[in-house]
């Protein structure tokens, strides 16, 4: 069993990084537009501009960077953590299997639902099964991210006004049908990752406690290995010693 320790928390801070930046390039926009609405007509208006679009490509060009660290740094941590859990219990994903899915264009973004429930489920049984389980995983954050991504998938590749429940939500908050989409959506857009964040943190905290007690485990074990010997080097010699008998490296000398 390997330390995935690294992995995990390099794969959460890049997970925030673009979170982050995300935020940044939405914000810039909006901060872009106001200036220019106040600065109409003043040569400051072009420059503002530029100095916005400026940001915004720098802001562009590190949210790609992060993403493919990310990736690879994600499907490392996938890979070790399902291998490392084939050493304690029973996955139904192979560690290759999981990352090919996971790679599968679209579709592997779901997918990795159900690998990562699967992960959750073999994982706590172990620590169930040992004694060793102090918090559960909240479950409810994994599922309330596959819905919001569901809903996301909806809103995007759906014609707002062929949505049902629009007739119901706009009179209630009487609000306009597609503004309250497009505020849904960039709504949506935020609190997905922070559930993803949430709950791959509550996972690798888990996986983070395995493995101390795993690596207290095998020194614990080392100390007993290293006290039987020398426990069987004293019996040894105490039977030489009643025997009359000198011990080896003496008999070697002469």
């Amino acid at each position: 069993m390997q330390d995935n320790t690294k992995r995990g928390n390099r794969v959460l801070f890049w997970m925030k990084v673009i979170f982050i930046l995300f935020v940044a390039f939405w914000l810039q926009f909006v901060f872009m537009v106001a200036s220019i609405y106040l600065l109409f007509g003043h040569w400051l208006a072009l420059c503002t501009g530029m100095l916005f679009m400026a940001f915004a490509f720098c802001i562009g060009a590190g949210i790609f960077i992060s993403l493919v660290v990310f990736c690879i740094s994600y499907l490392s941590w996938l890979h070790r953590a399902i291998s490392n859990l084939r050493l304690l219990t029973t996955t139904s994903f192979s560690p290759m299997g999981a990352v090919l899915l996971t790679c599968i264009p679209f579709v592997g973004y779901f997918l990795n639902y159900f690998i990562f429930s699967d992960m959750v489920k073999s994982q706590e049984g172990y620590m169930q099964q040992r004694g060793i389980l102090k918090e559960r995983f909240p479950k409810r954050i994994l599922n309330a991210w596959l819905i919001a991504s569901l809903l996301l998938l909806l809103i995007v590749f759906v014609d707002p006004n062929q949505l049902g429940f629009l007739t119901v939500v706009s009179p209630a908050v009487q609000v306009d049908g597609n503004k309250f989409i497009e505020f849904l959506e960039k709504t949506l857009i935020v609190v997905i990752p922070i559930l993803y964040i949430m709950s791959f943190s509550a996972y690798a905290k888990q996986e983070r406690e395995i493995f101390r007690i795993h690596t207290e485990e095998l020194f614990n074990k080392h100390v007993d290995e290293v006290i039987r010997e020398r426990e069987i080097e004293r019996v040894a010699k105490m039977i030489r010693e009643s025997q009359g008998l000198e011990p080896t490296q003496t008999n070697q000398e002469k």
